[in-house]
């Protein structure tokens, strides 16, 4: 039969036992896969077990799986916020996958059981991941809310897996926001990759760079993903998204170096980006950019 397998896990549980002590951090790492449960109980989710500071549990389907896992997600926050957990900074991070699985006596087994938990392991603190076979499952309008991350090697698995993000609350994505009100209406953003410019704008808004031959700029890094970074001109800024394994580093003049992991940065000034390693190790291989007009501004 076929069932998504879900795994949550409980994101620096180490670390919690050691500074609040076994005790409270059994209770609220309890708290919080009680939580967790019962946000999967109400998307018919059938818990399989907990293993430590892991929830495992199946869905008949992969949409169920996926409100299930953006629940999750929104239920901690909701319980960390009035209270109901007293620990601010706990987060979980969940992977899922659909497939064939084979129950038996209250547990399941399988290969999707075994993807579902390299899944998760890929996954950062209050990140949920999936994959493509998982995604073809989802209906049209389901689809707007992820965006592809990479192709990744999985332990045991021939071939590489597409793994996708599913998006469960937009405004926590690293927008650094503008100060001033007043928006650019010319904003333009030059980025040069060894002889090749292209210039940004509303009419080319947008840029990709990776090691695949179909990206904009093809990087011949190694630590590169195939399809590692993107620029997108939106709401008059232009927004440098990593979507990769090895992060994306950015160097703004006049800033310290900053490290994108599956997370997104404005773009302010001129500077240069690197794929997979520092601007400073390769800068023959670093991307550079500048940015013209009213945008200077942010």
């Amino acid at each position: 039969m076929q069932l998504a397998i879900l795994f949550a896990d409980v994101s620096g549980s180490t670390k919690l036992y050691e500074t609040l002590g076994n005790t409270r951090a059994q209770t609220i790492i309890s708290k919080a896969l009680d939580v967790l449960s019962q946000a999967a109980g109400r998307h018919q989710g059938t818990i399989v077990k907990n293993i430590g500071d892991e929830l495992m549990c199946t869905f008949p389907s992969a949409p169920l799986a996926t409100e299930a896992a953006k629940d999750m997600q929104r239920s901690l926050k909701q319980a960390i916020a009035i209270g109901t957990i007293p620990y601010e900074t706990l987060s979980i991070r969940t992977g899922f996958h659909f497939g064939q699985v084979i129950p038996q006596a209250g547990d399941v087994f399988g290969d999707a059981v075994n993807v579902a938990a390299r899944v998760v392991a890929q996954a950062k603190k209050g990140q949920i991941l999936t994959t493509k076979f998982t995604v073809d499952e989802m209906p049209d309008e389901m689809k707007s809310g992820l965006r592809f991350i990479d192709k990744a090697a999985l332990k045991g698995k021939k071939e590489e897996l597409e793994l996708f993000e599913v998006l469960w609350e937009f405004e926590n994505l690293t927008i650094v926001q503008n100060i001033f009100e007043d928006k650019p209406h010319e904003a333009k953003l030059t980025v040069t990759f060894g002889e090749t410019t292209v210039e940004l704008s509303h009419e080319r808004p947008a840029l990709h760079m990776g090691r695949g031959i179909e990206n904009d700029f093809v990087i011949p890094e190694p630590l590169a993903s195939r399809s590692h970074a993107r620029i997108e001109f939106r709401r008059e800024r232009f927004v440098l998204i990593d979507q990769s394994i090895n992060g994306t580093y950015v160097s703004i003049v006049g800033e310290k170096e900053v490290v994108l992991r599956r997370d997104e940065l404005v773009l302010q000034r001129e500077g240069k980006i690197s794929l997979g390693k520092s601007t400073m190790l390769q800068p023959e291989l670093c991307v550079t950019f500048s940015l013209l007009g009213g945008g200077g501004l942010l």
